[in-house]
């Protein structure tokens, strides 16, 4: 304490109050106490206690506060007036306090009766001070009054905590509790890339070039991470070509929020997934023949044949050859015990040559033809014609004779038979050949050399060809014609025959009969014996068979045709390849029982799946994303700018993966985990800060070296090298959770020079406690009426009152929106009223949606005085959002008529702020004669907007925004960091402001995403329904990281909490009621569907008689076109009349329970009936016609649970239906809506349908018709259901089943 002044200060001490007017408060203190404030304070430690030293009135209160490892007990001071909060703990001398911590708050007292004021005089002294140096020093009255002393300070302690400090200190911690879990995901999230080279660049910078493969690692590294301890399936991840694909070796079911999480991880790396991952069915039906079966099949038959005692001969080739037709009898009726496997089929073939008829032939004629020296002789029923030299069998003379040989004799004087000649055999004194190919007879003239060049003198050569006598071809021809489509008898024109195929010997007998009338006195012909043949024929052996049992499979599987994206049959027609997708188990096992159920009863057909795999495969596939690489470009630039970078030593960290033997079996985790876990231990304690980035690119970055790191470089103490790592932040994602971190920061931990105060330096206290809020003074109805008298739009009293506390607050204001309301009517109204109070006025509106922030830009169209700008990807934008957009008023100001986000998307520049703007103007121009040439020509450059005007207005209007438009995530972004300096000049990101910060659907918000905009503004004004769903973050992350740094309770915790809007807005009902209103008058929805939630809001509306209808007047006029009307004109007994706008069909079909989720069938079923019935109904055509916009024309079909979703949208892929949980269908509405309940059980257990959020939402999203599909009785035994169904008509399923035609 030697540091400090106060130490010696003896006035602290002793007092020169002598009586008990003021009792003496001494507070101990360590330099310990003083260091720890000073480290982050703006305020220093002595100045504070300079302050608070002497005479005060004191206000305490008791606290309870949560340390790492327990709670302490602790008061709460606040002296006087001055706005700082002391708290401190009770000293073991029982008087006297400790541990002095300060706060600058103007604390705000609780209730009556939970508080203690007394003056005191307040004394700061050393921990270990003498205590009764202290008493010695305090008067001669509290020496004898010591007790006095320590019972005022039990009884503080025994005061009750206050309600709204336990509330407040559980909102902090819950806030805590995400910052803490934010920042596990942070340290998680940090990139590690590997160095490839390493320059140096002017002004003492180094350039780091990255090698890419550790890139591509890290993404690896993060699917792995989210995929760990996940699946069942071991999986693998390659990543070649700009391809990521996520192969596992089996089925794997993948729920959606890790789906969701790896394409956040693979966007965060510019990489783009296909919808869902792939899962398939490989493998192939098919046909085989069983040889062992064959064999026993011919043993029988062999054996049965001998009791018949009937002798039939079997060939080589398993033809039988019968004796007759009763053995086809008997061959049938043993082969019937193997019916399905095989069959005996019919062979009788009967070949009958057809000759000429002996006058057809004259021989003479022929003589006296023949070449010279060339001789005929008839030989048999051939003609043999022999020449010396070697004929042309082509001459005429041969025309009705067939070749059939030729016998070539080639004789030497004197024969030598150990000479050989190829292909010659000896003959006698003559070598001999024989040629049957009539292609081969041009080569029969070099046989003759042959011979003469192996003997000398004189050789000698016969040619003798043999011709049967042929029938004219065209009488064969003719024949052929005649018996073309008879199946029993076949012409061979070629081979001059008839083939006979009887079926029996009757029908030999009638189809030869048959023949023979036909045939011409010129063909001669002798009918063979009947001699018939059989074979047994396996079934799998014909292809015919097998053609037609792989079409059944088809036709058993046509309504599952476009499942299968490989379905080919092999060119032997023995296999059937096929390959199809399923989305899940129940889908899988319905195709393979259609499989098995199609071959079941065929015989030796069965299923072969690839490897034996019959449960499937599933494949990912991530591809890089040129789009999404463009704006990584950007984003580097922008998002990595002065972020610290970090050095990890490459040698030792590569070392960490060497995991021996011993080690491993020793250790009951895996080699992987151990790994991970070591690199997670030594990244905590190894990671040296290198410097700052002045520039990042994908492949390289500048960093500007830390001065330390420098001074180590320079004297070679360190180096870095190619194979060290460097740490980043990560990309994508992660860098909108660390503006989340840095705006939670500000809120939650003191002002340093690391971390500044809120805009609002009280917001730290409001957003937990809204009596910190300012208190409003001025009198609310003479400031409604001023608004009312300068409105844009048409309000409602409640609607007024909101906009009025709303424009008067200092701080904060709460506004409680209903569906269907006008939140985005009051939103417009205020954002007029504060620029119409202060033209100068800032405002930043923003929501979790983009549809939300676009909704209410649309009500400020055209509205003089109120230049909004739209920040945010142009393409994620709604119509009325994107002409406030500045890339798209860029682009028009450069002349481009449009706007390309990429190849397949270009948005149209016409539609933008300025030129509206310059529009309003020039319509606003007076057409009055006598100043037309005073405007003539202004008016005329407004109208055509060349390049220069449009380039001042487009600067002007830049330069006069007052309305900052955008999403929670996207608040505080270098994008809207940018877009701010452009507008208002401001270069310092920590003085970003605005006066005020409108917050629209807060009750969906977590602390994360309300954190960035809220510490913006000097003025919060927060709207949202706590009656409609909480927060839909993705809190299993913030879990996960909280169980990893072992805040397991806080995690418990964050399942549980309730939305900050809700808190907020109950406990400022009761303690700020001038900054609350609940909108009480909804315009969305007809009557009887608000009937069906009215009773969530009987307690906040109690005293305006609850939920009105602002349209009743309107609602029931039959005028589609009437916007006040909620009439739909649609009509299908029983069930909908054109006065139905509420229907309970009533299901009792049980759920099926999935892992996770629930699923109904037969809800499934009565949605496709709905449908159907909508269709078929009178005046559904015609409701659909009157619709414009797409959105109207769209079925919303809305379910609790996902499992059920997914199927629904299975079945309706790519028809006009908006199907999705009602979670995400908060904020949408649609004319008409289908409800499916799915829960259905004998238990009557509805899980968490049953709470009143998730009614609220899903029956309020309907504005003429809302069709709820459920259990009636199930549903009614929960009072809210009941109050619901009460105001709805009931029609059975089976009375909709009737129904639909």
């Amino acid at each position: 304490m030697a540091e400090l002044d106060l130490r010696q200060d003896t006035s602290n001490i002793y007092s020169n109050v002598e009586d008990n007017e003021a009792l003496p408060l001494f507070v101990r203190f360590t330099s310990d106490d003083v260091k720890f404030h000073n480290k982050d304070a703006v305020v220093q430690f002595e100045e504070i206690v300079a302050k608070l030293r002497g005479i005060h009135q004191c206000c305490f209160i008791h606290r309870r506060q949560k340390g790492r490892t327990k709670t302490y007990e602790e008061l709460a001071v606040k002296f006087d007036d001055l706005p700082i909060c002391m708290t401190a703990q009770q000293a073991r001398d029982g008087f006297t306090l400790r541990v002095p911590h300060f706060t600058e708050k103007n604390m705000v007292l609780p209730e009556e009766g939970e508080y203690i004021i007394r003056k005191c005089d307040v004394k700061f002294v050393d921990l270990y001070e003498d205590s009764f140096k202290l008493i010695s020093g305090a008067g001669t009255y509290w020496l004898g009054h010591v007790d006095e002393l320590s019972q005022f300070i039990t009884d503080c302690f025994s005061l009750p905590i206050p309600p709204i400090e336990i509330q407040i200190e559980e909102d902090k911690a819950m806030w805590q509790a995400y910052l803490d879990g934010l920042n596990a995901i942070l340290e998680n999230k940090r990139d590690l890339i590997r160095v490839q080279s390493v320059s140096k660049q002017k002004g003492g910078l180094l350039r780091l070039d990255f090698d890419m493969e550790s890139y591509a690692q890290n993404l690896k590294n993060a699917i792995y991470e989210e995929l760990n301890g996940k699946c069942d399936q071991k999986v693998q991840i390659n990543i070649e070509d700009g391809e990521c694909l996520i192969s596992f070796d089996g089925y794997q079911p993948i729920s959606d929020e890790t789906i969701d999480n790896i394409k956040t991880i693979g966007r965060d790396y510019c990489y783009t997934a296909e919808a869902t991952p792939i899962n398939t069915v490989s493998g192939s039906i098919s046909i085989v023949s069983n040889k062992d079966e064959l064999n026993e099949i011919f043993a029988f038959i062999d054996k049965e044949l001998l009791d018949f005692d009937e002798d039939i001969n079997k060939d080589e080739n398993g033809e039988f050859h019968l004796n007759n037709d009763k053995s086809i009898e008997i061959l049938n009726a043993i082969i019937d015990k193997y019916r399905g496997i095989a069959t005996v089929v019919n062979t009788t073939k009967i070949i009958m040559p057809l000759l000429p008829a002996e006058e057809s032939i004259n021989i003479d004629i022929l003589k006296g033809n023949l070449p010279e020296q060339a001789q005929i002789k008839p030989y048999g029923k051939h003609f043999v014609v022999s020449s010396k030299k070697p004929l042309d069998i082509d001459l005429d003379i041969f025309r009705n004779m067939r070749f059939s040989s030729c016998m070539v004799n080639i004789s030497p004087s004197q024969i030598d038979t150990n000479i050989q000649i190829e292909g010659a055999t000896i003959k006698g004194s003559a070598y001999s050949w024989i040629i049957n190919d009539r292609n081969e007879l041009k080569n029969a003239g070099r046989l003759f050399n042959e011979v003469r060049k192996r003997y000398e003198g004189y050789v000698n050569s016969t040619f003798f060809y043999a011709f049967a006598p042929q029938i004219d071809k065209s009488i064969l021809q003719e024949l052929k014609l005649k018996y073309y489509s008879n199946p029993s008898i076949v012409v061979d024109v070629p081979r001059s025959c008839v083939i006979f195929y009887p079926k029996s010997k009757e029908n030999y007998d009638s189809i030869k009969d048959l023949f023979f009338e036909s045939l011409a006195s010129s063909i001669n012909a002798t009918a063979p014996e009947y001699a018939p043949t059989a074979k047994i024929d396996f079934l799998c052996e014909n292809e015919e068979y097998r053609r037609s049992v792989f079409e059944k499979v088809n036709i058993a599987l046509s309504d599952k045709r476009g499942k299968f994206i490989k379905n080919k049959l092999s060119r032997d027609v023995k296999q059937l390849i096929f390959e199809f997708t399923f989305e899940d188990i129940d889908e899988r096992d319905e195709i393979e029982k259609i499989l098995q159920e199609a071959i079941s009863a065929i015989h030796g057909v069965k299923i072969v799946y690839d490897d034996g795999n019959s449960k499937g495969i599933t494949n990912w596939s991530l591809v890089e994303d040129p789009s999404l690489l463009q704006d990584l470009d950007r984003k580097l630039q922008s998002d990595f700018l002065n972020e610290t970078v970090n050095y990890i030593n490459g040698k030792e960290y590569d070392k960490l993966s060497d995991v021996d033997e011993e080690e491993l079996n020793s250790s009951h985790y895996s080699k992987a985990t151990i790994v991970r876990r070591r690199k997670k231990a030594y990244l905590k304690s190894n990671s040296y800060i290198l410097g700052t980035c002045t520039r990042r690119c994908r492949d390289y970055t500048i960093i500007d070296v830390d001065d330390e790191m420098m001074e180590t470089m320079r004297s070679n103490e360190f180096q870095i090298s190619a194979g060290d790592y460097i740490q980043f932040p990560a990309m994508g994602e992660t860098m909108e959770l660390m503006r989340q971190s840095v705006a939670m920061n500000r809120i939650l931990k003191p002002a340093n020079k690391y971390n500044q105060n809120p805009i609002n330096l009280n917001l730290p206290n409001f957003i937990f406690d809204p009596k910190y809020a300012s208190e409003t003074v001025v009198n609310i109805e003479e400031a409604k009426e001023d608004i009312r008298a300068h409105k844009i739009g048409t309000l409602n009293e409640k609607q007024l009152e909101a906009v009025t506390k709303s424009v008067l607050a200092k701080d904060l204001a709460l506004i409680q929106g209903p569906p269907g309301t006008g939140k985005t009517t009051v939103i417009a109204e205020i954002i007029w009223q504060e620029i119409r109070r202060n033209p100068e006025c800032r405002i930043l509106l923003t929501s979790q949606t983009n549809l939300a922030v676009d909704n209410a830009l649309e009500r400020l169209q055209g509205q003089a005085g109120i230049r909004p700008v739209r920040i945010g990807k142009p393409e994620k934008l709604e119509p009325e959002g994107r002409r406030f957009s500045l890339p798209i008023i860029r682009s028009w100001t450069e002349g481009k008529e449009t706007y390309s986000v990429r190849e397949d998307l270009v948005l149209d520049t016409a539609d933008n702020a300025t030129k509206i703007w310059i529009d309003r103007i020039a319509n606003k121009v007076s057409n009055n004669p006598k100043y037309a040439d005073a405007v003539c020509a202004w008016k005329k450059e407004l109208l055509e907007k060349d390049k220069h005007s449009r380039t001042e207005f487009s600067q002007l209007y830049r330069n006069n925004v007052n309305l900052i438009a955008a999403t929670c995530s996207i608040c505080g972004s270098p994008d809207f960091y940018y877009s701010y300096v452009d507008m208002f000049g401001e270069y310092n990101r920590n003085n970003m402001f605005f006066d005020v910060v409108i917050m629209d659907e807060a009750s969906k918000a977590t602390p994360l995403e309300m954190a960035v905009p809220l510490v913006l503004g000097k003025k919060i004004i927060v709207i949202g329904d706590h009656k409609q769903l909480p927060p839909m973050m993705d809190e299993n992350t913030i879990d996960s990281a909280l169980e990893k740094i072992g805040r397991k309770d806080l995690a418990e915790k964050l399942q549980k909490a309730e939305s900050q809007f809700k808190r907020l807005f109950e406990a400022a009902a009761k303690v700020r009621k001038t900054v609350v209103a609940t909108l009480d008058t909804q315009y969305r929805m007809h009557e009887q569907i608000m009937n069906t939630i009215k009773q969530f809001y009987q307690e906040e509306l109690a005293a305006t008689g609850g939920l009105k209808c602002g349209i009743i007047e309107t609602m029931d006029i039959p005028d589609l076109k009437n916007k006040g009307s909620r009439w739909h004109g649609i009509s299908i007994n029983p069930i909908i009349r054109p006065n139905t706008h509420a229907v309970w069909i009533d299901v009792k079909s049980p759920e099926t329970a999935l892992n996770p989720g629930f699923r109904n069938d037969g809800e499934l079923k009565a949605i496709d009936l709905v449908l159907r019935a909508l269709e078929q109904a009178d005046g559904y055509k015609e409701f659909q016609n009157s619709q414009t916009k797409p959105e109207d024309k769209e079925i919303g079909i809305i379910t609790f649970y996902s499992a059920q979703s997914r199927e629904i949208k299975k079945k309706y892929k790519g028809r006009a239906y908006r199907i999705d949980v009602v979670d995400r269908f908060q904020g949408m509405e649609r004319n008409i809506v289908i409800v499916s309940t799915v829960r259905s059980n004998a238990k009557n257990n509805i899980g968490f349908a049953k709470e009143i959020e998730r009614i609220n939402v899903a029956f309020s999203r309907a504005r003429r018709l809302l069709i709820v599909v459920g259990n009636k009785r199930q549903f009614e035994s929960n009072n809210n259901y009941a109050a619901s169904i009460a105001n709805m008509e009931t029609v059975s399923v089976e009375q909709l089943r009737d129904a639909v035609r």
